[in-house]
């Protein structure tokens, strides 16, 4: 089986010369303006692009390759600039259909709360606000098309508006970035970009003549850099991006170099029990458990305010709290088990915690399974319906754990392959409400039962399992047991409504043991 390849990438800052400087600058404007070409011409053509008309896209790609050659003077940069473009306009082309795909769900809610409000009360006020609402969306939806995409971020497009920065500022952030690959083909190196023993990197410039064809760059290597350093002058292929940014008033240019890692064997295994992990969108939490599935120990890592970090910042913040799951899976000596989460997003939340979820599942998800990978933790994904459920209907009473504790305990048993079977005294539960409320899913399912208890519960009026209100249930049920008028109904159904809700809590509450019931 072949080993699955891992991307490594290392930083080094650069010290080029004044002269360097000048050049380096001349590759990047020339790069990022044929990029923007490139992109422009396949967006313009974007129907032939993502047509299924082999003939046609192949002819399309031939010209634009000519016309980028052409304006690059036969510079191989262009077929990295290819891929870049064809690779942004598929991601616009995903983003759409998943914005048109939230947009229609809207629609639909608020059509079905309109249908809902009109059959209690025709003349309701909130009718105008929703209609108006119903409207702008469809509009929306209607004129919802690919854009084309301004190059250099939305901070500095504004600024540049504004009149806050100069042209040249705005170009210098615009401009910020030129990948080139670097890569061994029948023993020869190819031109594009080489880095050397001592510390410098050559990179390819625009220039026909032989003494300005090539750019050498000298850089740094830190300590904690070295071993790195040295696999990348042995490995076939890497890939390089320089890097400009304006640091404390002063130009400063990186290098990121990434190289293919192979999988790391597997040391942290399920063989002694295993990890769960329940992912939120501010937090995570986790669960140690042994062999036999019995609870160990547990431990929360939250996230701070992603919203107000950049980019890189967040990247950067989420890796340092990702590293902090792997070292507790290293220290307990066990594999992880997550969630086989899907991230179509069908509704919204406010605008700060759509950003954090946003952030959360573009990187989190995938640092952590890379992560996993180079330390050599084993990584299962289980299923996620109804964990969370299970955690609180089954363990609330036995552990008082958080419902997101419980929900990665009981990941980290179905990892393992234990079943949560539904307890005694809920299939008795429902042997006597009977087919009252009809559950979400099908019979066939594995979670049936779970789900049936939970719409009763949920219909019921019944939303906590805490300690602290069971034993206020309790003492509730105390003194009813202890009421001269109080009756004993001999069936569930006696304290239930024709709709299936509880017409007396305290009736209900009555004919259950909460002690054994929770």
């Amino acid at each position: 089986m072949k080993e699955k390849e891992l991307k490594q990438t290392l930083i080094f800052r650069l010290h080029p010369t004044a002269s360097q400087k000048r050049q380096l600058h001349e590759i990047f404007t020339i790069n990022n303006r044929v990029r923007r070409i490139g992109y422009k011409m396949l967006f313009e053509e974007r129907e032939v692009f993502f047509s299924k008309n082999k003939i046609a896209k192949d002819e399309l790609n031939s010209k634009i390759h000519a016309n980028l050659m052409e304006i690059c003077k036969n510079n191989p940069y262009v077929n990295t600039i290819e891929r870049d473009n064809q690779t942004r306009l598929k991601q616009q082309k995903t983003w759409l259909k998943k914005r048109k795909k939230y947009m229609k769900n809207q629609v639909a809610e608020i059509k079905n709360k309109i249908d809902f409000i009109k059959s209690t009360n025709k003349r309701d006020r909130r009718l105008r606000g929703l209609y108006t609402r119903l409207s702008s969306i469809q509009n929306k939806l209607n004129n919802l098309q690919l854009k084309p995409v301004v190059f250099g971020t939305r901070r500095w497009f504004r600024e540049r508006s504004k009149g806050n920065i100069s042209r040249e500022e705005f170009k210098i952030h615009r401009d910020a970035s030129f990948s080139c690959e670097g890569k061994k083909q029948y023993g020869v190196v190819n031109l594009n970009i080489k880095v050397f023993p001592n510390q410098t990197v050559r990179i390819k410039t625009f220039h026909k003549e032989k003494d300005k064809k090539y750019l050498y760059v000298p850089f740094t290597v830190n300590i904690s850099q070295e071993k790195w350093y040295r696999e990348i002058l042995t490995a076939e292929k890497y890939m390089g991006t320089i890097k400009r940014k304006m640091i404390k008033g002063e130009l400063r240019h990186f290098a990121h170099i990434s190289y293919d890692i192979p999988e790391a064997e597997v040391r942290y295994n399920f063989k002694d029990g295993a990890i769960g992990l329940d992912f939120n969108y501010n937090f995570v939490s986790l669960s140690h458990i042994d062999k036999n599935g019995n609870f160990k120990s547990y431990h929360q890592i939250s996230f701070g305010n992603l919203h107000t970090k950049r980019k890189n910042s967040r990247k950067n913040y989420i890796s340092y709290k990702m590293d902090k799951v792997i070292n507790y899976c290293i220290n307990k000596n066990k594999g992880l088990v997550i969630e086989d989460l899907s991230f179509d997003q069908e509704f919204s939340y406010n605008k700060k915690r759509n950003r954090k979820l946003n952030n959360f599942k573009i990187t989190a998800l995938d640092l952590l399974e890379r992560k996993c990978l180079k330390s050599g933790i084993a990584l299962r994904k289980v299923h996620p319906h109804y964990t969370s459920l299970i955690g609180k209907y089954k363990y609330s009473r036995s552990y008082n754990l958080s419902t997101h504790v419980l929900a990665s305990y009981v990941i980290a048993r179905r990892g393992l392959g234990f079943k949560e079977n539904l307890p005694a005294i809920y299939k008795w539960v429902l042997s006597q409400v009977g087919e009252i409320i009809e559950p979400r899913l099908k019979k066939g399912s594995p979670y049936y039962e779970w789900s049936q208890i939970h719409d009763f519960f949920k219909h019921s009026g019944i939303t906590s399992f805490k300690t602290s209100e069971v034993i206020r249930k309790v003492l509730r049920m105390k003194y009813v047991l202890n009421s001269g008028t109080s009756e004993q109904p001999d069936n569930l159904k006696v304290g239930l409504s024709s709709q299936g809700k509880i017409e007396n809590y305290y009736k209900f509450w009555n004919f259950i043991e909460i002690t054994n019931f929770l």
